[in-house]
């Protein structure tokens, strides 16, 4: 009750902060923190990789189910089920896919097809082959589950035990990377023999690590794999995650060395913690799964002042990205207006700029119909980032006449309405990729299982079918262009605002772990050490 009690004290403050610091242009104070290792932990020189230790993350947010991929629908928990769930690929620090549990593959766009070719000889945890039907049988799951990133197969051959045959309607460009990232191989028999239920919360997958337990709200348990197909891995004895919702109690729990990393804390508690030489925080630099949030309306309520577009391109002046970014967020973010970074690959640097302009703001409003505002609500996810930014929104948004009720939603409810409906604005938050056909399939098209409370331009949706059938380079870029004109141009489908290098604070005794070194959530367990 007394830390509750805290919890909410700090947020007012912080939030009354937040906003006088905005209206008065002045930056915020900057706090310290003490040494909490000794000098012996920086590691500069580490030597050899070194058996034994248990790696020990805190996360604020722990999945809805951790051993049944399809029905994961963000991509926040991905390294949360990678130490048990590995997947025919993974990217590599220059963005390009290589083979992991597949030895290798072949595409052929004018047959439409795509082949894989399996590493023999690995099993799961429950001593069952790895191999071409279980590949398809995993791949046949996602589509009984009707995901968006497995649309256009037409049908899966088993060509032998090691070799898989994908068989395409029309050719799609993005599917070997949606394939080989979001289909974490689960073992068929296991699911089969105990259960969608039992297999939520019982991974059984091929990785270097086993599941052990789950203690809801509290902490998920793996440990080492014996027989792990790669030989001389893991060096770990195992991986636990620490689920520490509160920001001031997982950075605790940090400096006192209670975990060895941590996920998502908020950017000024991670710049705090940055200037302590005993502390490293590593930073996301490839802009492959970058995270962006911002506020996406409903507008696919018809009956909703976010139906019609004007409205939507008043929220789009009305906002000042950029003051928010330099004075509440300070630091770890950059300033977006487009999806993923604005030095990505695929931004468009010829879209129209909207900059922050609260009479525009009010003079489109007028001409919608809404020359006195209206009233909406403004839903915020938890932790202490979600729940500080949507007041921040909600003063923008008074000022030019839109009367914003800031709605907390815990996290379990705040994905069943992204999978439904939601009232009003929602705090935005998603994985970014220059694959923009693939990620804006899974979040923007008639075909999405989220956010599927928002218009579906019909230009949106020939562009991204464009972008998956592109067989050059060039066709694919100029498809992510135009997408990004469109969305956020022309139809101002949602509204982001800043994306994060996802900073992770760690020690740096910590070795070889791969954190932040090619795609965000994404790291490599098996490889993991720990410096003595």
């Amino acid at each position: 009750m007394v830390k509750s009690k805290l919890k909410f004290l700090y947020l007012n403050v912080m939030i009354g902060l937040i906003i006088a610091v905005i209206l008065s242009g002045c930056s915020g104070s900057k706090s310290t923190t003490t040494d909490s290792a000794s000098s012996s932990q920086k590691q500069e020189n580490p030597g050899n990789p070194q058996y034994g230790g248990v790696l020990k993350i805190s996360s604020p947010i722990e999945p809805a189910n951790l051993g049944l991929p399809p029905e994961q629908v963000g991509s926040g928990f991905v390294h949360m089920m990678t130490p048990v769930l590995e997947t025919l690929g993974k990217f590599d620090e220059k963005g390009e896919m290589q083979p992991l549990l597949a030895e290798k593959w072949e595409m052929d766009p004018q047959a439409k097809t795509i082949t894989y070719f399996l590493k023999k000889g690995i099993k799961f945890h429950d001593g069952t082959d790895f191999n071409a039907e279980a590949v398809k049988w995993n791949i046949e799951l996602f589509q009984q589950a009707k995901r968006g990133e497995v649309d256009g197969i037409k049908s899966i051959d088993v060509v032998d035990e090691s070799t898989v045959k994908i068989n395409l309607a029309d050719w799609n460009s993005s599917l070997n990377n949606a394939l080989c990232f979001w289909i974490q191989m689960i073992s068929p028999t296991a699911y089969e023999k105990n259960g969608k239920d039992w297999a939520t919360t019982h991974p059984v997958g091929t990785g270097a690590f086993a599941f052990d337990s789950w203690e809801r709200g509290v902490s998920i348990k793996y440990k080492k794999n014996k027989n792990y197909w790669q030989e001389g891995l893991p060096y770990l004895d195992g991986v636990e995650y620490k689920i520490i919702p509160d920001a001031m109690t997982a950075s605790a729990a940090f400096q006192q060395r209670e975990v060895d990393a941590s996920f998502y804390l908020p950017v000024d508690r991670v710049l705090e913690l940055e200037k302590n030489d005993q502390y490293k925080v590593v930073t996301l630099t490839t802009g492959l799964g970058n995270r962006e949030n911002g506020l996406i309306p409903n507008s696919g309520n018809p009956d909703s002042p976010w139906a019609n577009v004007k409205v939507r391109e008043a929220l789009a002046y009305a906002i000042d990205a950029k003051t928010i970014v330099e004075k509440v967020l300070k630091g770890g973010y950059e300033v977006t207006d487009q999806w993923g970074p604005m030095t990505g690959s695929s931004y468009n640097k010829d879209a129209k700029k909207f900059e922050f302009n609260p009479e525009k703001a009010k003079k489109l409003l007028a001409e919608a119909g809404y020359p006195k505002g209206f009233k909406t609500k403004l839903l915020s996810w938890p932790g202490l980032e979600h729940e500080s930014l949507p007041p921040v929104y909600q003063s923008y948004l008074k000022e030019v006449g839109i009367d914003a009720e800031v709605v907390p939603v815990d996290t379990a409810r705040m994905y069943d309405l992204i999978g439904t409906k939601w009232d009003g604005l929602m705090y935005f938050d998603v994985i970014t990729s220059p694959d923009l056909p693939l990620y804006m399939e899974r979040y923007l098209s008639k075909k999405a299982k989220l956010y599927v409370n928002i218009d579906h331009p019909e230009k949106v949706e020939e562009l991204i079918k464009k972008g998956k059938a592109a067989t050059d380079p060039e066709t694919k870029q100029q498809a992510n262009l135009d997408l990004q004109k469109a969305v956020f141009e022309e139809n101002h489908m949602f509204f982001p605002l800043a994306v994060t290098t996802m900073p992770i604070v760690m020690y740096p005794n910590i070795q070889d772990s791969g954190f932040n070194e090619t795609y965000g959530n994404v790291y490599s367990p098996e490889k993991t050490w720990v410096s003595k």
